[in-house]
């Protein structure tokens, strides 16, 4: 029986990634597609009941880091996120957990209005980060992860996950156009 790997303690050496379809190699970004998986109304109905914004990097109405313990309407998206998190470690980085699981850590859900922005961050020592775009117009800024040369913009879209390295310094640039999202931490439990 495999031992168990504690993902927090890896030692990761550089290497040439597999080419995947969806998977930027120089940032791994992973990308997928979960149409209405969370819809506007559901958003929007939490906002309502819950008005008061979080104060953080992020500069646009955003609700509590523990949205996800106070209701059960985004369990389906936590558990598809979770799954593809699964997914990720066993294809991508070969690694399979064996006692321990992924958990959301945080969820909350991202309003953002013309001129909203998020501030360059990361979200170590959490493994993955995730961000789903519930409902997002034409021409809302993107998604800009890293900086310089290596930096990597993703244009959102309807219905899109994508998730990455909690690790990875990213920044959402002042929008011109309304976007709705909901953003997660994810770590390793036993």
């Amino acid at each position: 029986m495999e031992s168990p790997i504690d993902l927090t303690r890896l030692d990761i050496q550089p290497h040439t990634p597999p080419v995947r379809e969806g998977v930027n190699l120089l940032l791994p970004i992973h990308k997928y597609s979960f149409p209405q998986l969370i819809t506007k109304q559901v958003c929007e109905d939490y906002k309502n009941s819950f008005p008061q914004s979080n104060t953080s990097n992020v500069q646009a109405w955003h609700s509590k880091y523990n949205t996800h313990t106070t209701t059960n309407v985004f369990d389906p998206l936590i558990d598809a996120t979770l799954n593809k998190c699964n997914d990720i470690t066993r294809e991508f980085y070969n690694i399979a957990l064996v006692n321990e699981r992924f958990i959301v850590k945080d969820l909350w859900v991202a309003m953002y209005e013309k001129n909203d922005h998020t501030l360059l961050h990361h979200h170590f020592p959490c493994q993955f980060a995730a961000c789903y775009y519930v409902d997002v117009e034409d021409d809302s800024s993107p998604i800009t992860f890293g900086f310089g040369d290596q930096a990597l913009s993703i244009q959102p879209e309807n219905g899109m996950l994508l998730v990455w390295l909690g690790l990875i310094p990213h920044k959402v640039a002042p929008t011109n156009k309304k976007r709705t999202c909901i953003c997660m931490n994810i770590t390793v439990s036993r």
